[in-house]
């Protein structure tokens, strides 16, 4: 997760007097009863060994900063890994920036399903990592947490999904750059506008492997207005679409043995989408706490830290996400 120099990427949702759709415990039981068997069938095909495996993979770089060797040999990678999976449709969207006075080559990477009517679906995570200092591009930076825990779940759902006919067009997409202040999802999101890609929702996944500070909760992230986060919110008018899918996405807790813990979008790679309009949301596990996570852009950000079912169970939420989302296309 991104942060600039001086603080975190989340404040408590007390601190920041967040007002959102709560979806309640009677609610969640009335859902149960009415659970999608498709659905249901769909997301058991998830494997915690497939995210493992990817996880480990990932953090096996010695660093994945954008300024570092390695970034990259690690989107070759990330390409190939689409690519074995059978989609044709794998790319790089190139981009040059400038980071401590230095112009860097780097790459997102972007992976197309077409479904049938051209609105899209985008799925995304940062592939970056770092250490606490920031230019620190030479240290070990493992980032299991931060953020291979979002790629090697949107690997998974792309594998679960390969066969599936769907109506909506799905983009899954790994962004350099997140951790200088979002650099690739800027760059993107730019090129999108250019495009007129009819995207019509982003998911956003950004830490989602380590749940000590919320143990058996997911926080879901939305866009809505309040003092705090006027940073953030730069337009109102894609508030309640927001909401509403964030709604959706807390029902799809569900399924799994989390409950939904609704906060707002903060410092991510949501929010260069966002402030053009689109319609965005995300999954976070409520650690990118500087003060008081000790793995937090560290070197001990390592797969042991990692709590695999909570990531899996994070992974269906999000599988059903879509699939409920494609059903009311």
């Amino acid at each position: 997760m991104s942060v600039n120099k001086t603080t975190s990427h989340h404040h408590s949702k007390a601190e920041r007097n967040i007002t959102s759709a709560k979806t309640t415990l009677g609610e969640i039981e009335s859902i149960n009863k009415k659970l999608d068997n498709k659905i249901a069938s769909m997301i058991n095909q998830v494997s915690l060994e497939n995210i493992k495996s990817k996880l480990m993979k990932l953090s096996s770089y010695h660093t994945i900063h954008s300024k570092s060797k390695y970034i990259n040999e690690v989107a070759e990678w990330l390409k190939n890994e689409f690519k074995n999976i059978g989609y044709e449709n794998v790319s790089f969207h190139e981009y040059k920036e400038i980071i401590d006075e230095n112009e860097y080559n780097l790459k997102n990477i972007i992976c197309k399903k077409n479904g049938k009517n051209h609105k899209c679906i985008l799925i995304c995570a940062h592939y970056d990592s770092r250490m606490e200092i920031w230019f620190d591009s030479y240290s070990r930076a493992p980032g299991a947490n931060d953020n291979a825990s979002g790629v090697s779940s949107i690997l998974e759902i792309a594998r679960v999904l390969y066969n599936k006919k769907l109506n909506y067009d799905l983009q899954f997409v790994f962004f350099s750059g997140e951790e200088q202040n979002l650099l690739g999802s800027e760059q993107y999101a730019k090129s999108i506008r250019k495009d007129n890609l009819n995207l019509h929702r982003l998911i956003n996944l950004d830490m989602i492997g380590y749940p000590k500070f919320n143990p058996g909760k997911i926080i879901i992230e939305t866009d809505n207005y309040n003092e705090e986060s006027e940073r953030h919110n730069r337009v109102v008018f894609n508030d309640k679409d927001s909401l509403e899918c964030g709604n959706i996405m807390e029902k799809m807790c569900a399924y799994t043995d989390l409950s939904p813990k609704p906060d707002s979008i903060y410092d991510s790679d949501y929010e260069p989408f966002e402030k053009r309009g689109y319609v965005v949301v995300g999954a976070y596990d409520g650690s990118a706490k500087t003060d008081q996570n000790p793995h937090y852009h560290s070197i001990s950000d390592t797969p042991e830290k990692i709590d695999w079912n909570y990531l899996t169970s994070v992974t269906k939420i999000v599988l059903a996400t879509i699939l409920t989302l494609d059903k009311k296309n």
